[in-house]
């Protein structure tokens, strides 16, 4: 079976020729299932290399790839960009149409909305993936509310999405968004073991935290630099590792500055995966402010390292920490509330809790694997469409 991919993820060409993205889990997960069909066409927009960014590169020779124009945006400008692909759309999702037996749509996004309804009108075999929050929140677009309304009522094919809610129609499933391979799972049990003993016999001699995101409004790293303000007024030691790039980086940096936290936080811009496990491996904590919040991949990859996430109280972060069982909850819209979990990491905490937390982390992150993903969704494909 051929399997075509209709995506909004940004690809480049290497001047090597070789085809990458920033979005290093994306490849990885996208490899991960073209494992299970015959070939993988990837139907999606392409920029110009930049040698300033940090991406990685598709090494698997059963997919290929349509390349789209990059357009979108919230001017003027760019929503009339965005009328005049729609030909060039629907042109490629014809040339897609001939090429695959199935297509994977992964909403929301502008794409996928003339997309849902030309694969709906020719009756395509379909399955799909909503990577936002399925569940309704205050500050959702309207068109994230009617892709999730189109793919609850009309679509013909089974959708994972990421949610703490009962799922009650039969081709909604609940998903998870994975980083790593079972072999990477078992390459840190060492490391894991020795952070265990280390907790059981060693009082934390500072919170080290890493967060990992797009530097912008919704990931909320604010909240975590005012709450870096709190802890060195409270004469906590810590340090705060905040790894990604995005549009509020340089007011980060200038809030770093201007406040003397140079020595307490860090920025890393953004990293491949090698890199940032390596980031993991010198920290003990995840700490993910963000307001909107699909399925959270940071706390998990913390969770293979050893690391405990805390998190904000969003999306499916309480189903992440079970509920307080292997992590921590806070509420971002109190300015004191990570605070007041840090402090209790820091003061109160039993050791034996904090290293029964990395271990149940470590037992949930083991199902969490790229294989088990890929497995369950072509499991659950075959048994669909028979």
């Amino acid at each position: 079976m051929i399997v075509g991919l209709l995506s909004d993820c940004i690809h480049t060409k290497t001047p090597e020729g070789k085809i990458a993205t920033e979005n290093h889990i994306y490849i990885r997960q996208m490899q991960a299932l073209s494992k299970h069909f015959e070939k993988m066409v990837i139907c999606c927009p392409f920029v110009a290399f930049d040698a300033s960014k940090v991406v990685s590169v598709y090494d698997s020779p059963s997919i290929s790839f349509m390349p789209l124009p990059n357009v979108g945006g919230n001017s003027i400008k760019e929503k009339f960009q965005l009328l005049k692909a729609i030909p060039i759309w629907l042109k490629s999702f014809k040339q897609l149409n001939k090429q695959v037996d199935i297509v994977y749509q992964r909403f929301p996004n502008n794409l996928n909305i003339p997309g849902f309804f030309f694969f709906y009108i020719i009756r395509k075999k379909v399955f799909a993936t909503y990577t936002g929050t399925w569940q309704t929140e205050a500050n959702q677009p309207l068109s994230y509310r009617f892709q999730k309304w189109l793919l609850k009522k009309f679509f013909r094919g089974p959708v994972w999405v990421y949610s703490n809610e009962k799922i009650l129609q039969k081709n909604l499933i609940a998903g998870f968004s994975p980083s790593y391979t079972l072999m990477e799972w078992n390459e840190e049990i060492e490391n894991v073991q020795h952070r265990i003993k280390k907790l059981k016999h060693q009082k934390l001699q500072a919170i080290k935290m890493i967060s990992v995101g797009t530097l912008n409004a919704n990931k909320n790293q604010l909240y975590l630099l005012q709450t870096c303000l709190l802890l060195r007024d409270a004469h906590i030691p810590f340090h705060l590792t905040l790894v990604g790039e995005g549009s509020l980086k340089q007011v980060y940096q200038q809030f770093v500055q201007e406040h003397h936290l140079q020595s307490s936080v860090s920025l890393t811009g953004g990293l491949n995966y090698q890199s940032l496990r390596a980031l993991y491996r010198q920290n003990d904590f995840v700490v993910q402010a963000a307001i909107s919040e699909g399925f959270g991949k940071v706390p998990i990859e913390g969770f293979f390292h050893g690391l405990v996430p805390i998190l904000n109280q969003s999306g499916v972060a309480p189903y992440i920490t079970d509920n307080g069982k292997r992590g921590f909850l806070f509420n971002a819209v109190q300015p004191e509330s990570l605070f007041n979990v840090l402090q209790q990491v820091y003061s109160t905490l039993p050791a034996q809790l904090l290293a029964d937390f990395v271990a149940r982390g470590r037992i949930f992150a083991q199902t969490q694997t790229l294989e088990n993903w890929a497995d369950g969704y072509h499991k659950k494909i075959v048994a669909y469409f028979g």
